[in-house]
């Protein structure tokens, strides 16, 4: 079934196997994944997944964004109790929290995910990751997380850290504290995100530490990727109570 309303994003310290049995971060062949929506729905219902949501990349010159939407309500009316939502992941585009897309989309989505995935030089064009060292990176993506938690119409915080993490396999404990604690003072959740995470028990301390609302996500792009994420936290013990 497709619901009319948005994810409940639980604390982490109430997360339980009904909040954890969820996915949330889901790509299809609309954009760089390799499912079609219902081969997606399909698995998700196989692997006894409550909720789903398709999260596809979009920009600000998305005109596909409609049929997209009207693919996965039709699709989702066959799959009985998994609950659906239609949203999208966009990208900073500076550190005021402006985002790569458009009024229409992000009224048409159920949950935003808010992402750092470029280094805007602020001329309207990017900075070259090959160019920069790990402080630099760093330093901007954390910025940029900033702005989009202070102002961004976002409900999640994606992959925080991803694209230090991405490139040099690590981000600075005190950005990942300082974007927790700032993500529950607004009220929006922070992704736990088993793609992007090279660390996960660490990021999961620090979350039973400060308690924000998480969003659980694996980031998937494959079939096989589908529930990765909740499967993962479960052998880590979490959500078993």
């Amino acid at each position: 079934m497709t619901d009319s309303g948005k994810p409940v994003f639980s604390r982490f310290r109430d997360l339980g196997r009904a909040q954890l049995n969820v996915e949330f971060q889901v790509h299809t062949n609309w954009t760089d994944g390799q499912a079609t929506v219902l081969e997606v729905l399909q698995t998700a219902k196989e692997r006894g997944l409550a909720e789903l949501a398709f999260t596809e990349h979009v920009r600000e010159d998305t005109s596909w964004f409609p049929d997209f939407r009207s693919e996965i309500l039709s699709a989702a009316d066959g799959f009985g109790d998994l609950r659906v939502y239609v949203g999208c992941e966009t990208k900073a585009i500076d550190d005021d929290g402006r985002l790569d897309v458009s009024r229409s989309v992000l009224d048409a989505c159920d949950i935003v995910l808010g992402v750092v995935h470029r280094l805007p030089d602020g001329q309207g064009g990017y900075l070259d990751f090959k160019q920069m060292s790990f402080e630099e990176t760093a330093e901007i993506e954390f910025r940029l997380s900033m702005g989009m938690i202070a102002s961004a119409p976002i409900d999640v915080l994606g992959h925080p850290g991803g694209m230090s993490l991405r490139r040099y396999g690590r981000f600075p404990e005190n950005y990942f504290r300082t974007l927790v604690t700032a993500t529950l003072e607004r009220g929006i959740a922070i992704e736990i995100n088993s793609s992007y995470l090279v660390d996960i028990p660490a990021f999961l301390a620090l979350c039973d530490e400060i308690n924000p609302f998480v969003s659980i996500g694996s980031d998937a792009h494959k079939l096989s990727e589908l529930g990765r994420c909740r499967d993962r936290l479960r052998e880590l013990g979490v959500g078993l109570v």
